[in-house]
């Protein structure tokens, strides 16, 4: 499944060395006004190449061979290329090799834990829901 949100103000929220977890985070539209928090969290990361902040997101996985090889060659990735996903956004394209990203979406305060920092999280919000891009 491929996540898309042409309207959305993403930032890197935060990366873990040690974890290898990449979390990007939205909580405004394009235009700055408020709007739901959104996360995208991925795991096991080996390779990101990606902006701070990106306007617009949309997420995929790579599935022909024909795109992994010209992924592979142009990033001059090696291996786990099974686990290849594009970002693309209005301020330019991006990468990541990781397992499968999840995304979260929820009306909760702008001080409020990140949707993936423990179970349930998401369910604490009325109306929060989750998904994966695989």
């Amino acid at each position: 499944m491929e996540f898309s949100q042409p309207d959305r103000l993403f930032k890197v929220w935060d990366y873990s060395v040690t974890h290898r977890s990449l979390l990007l985070r939205s909580d405004a539209h394009l235009g700055l006004e408020a709007g739901p928090r959104i996360e995208v969290s991925a795991g096991h990361v080996e390779v990101m190449f990606l902006r701070s902040t990106m306007r617009g997101l949309t997420i995929r996985k790579v599935s022909s061979a024909d795109e992994v090889e010209a992924v592979a060659e142009r990033y001059g990735i090696t291996e786990h290329l099974d686990y290849v996903f594009l970002l693309e956004s209005a301020d330019g394209p991006g990468l990541i090799v990781s397992g499968d990203p999840s995304w979260a979406m929820a009306d909760c305060p702008v001080d409020a834990p990140s949707l993936f920092s423990r179970a349930g999280e998401v369910d604490r919000y009325p109306g929060g829901i989750m998904g994966q891009i695989d």
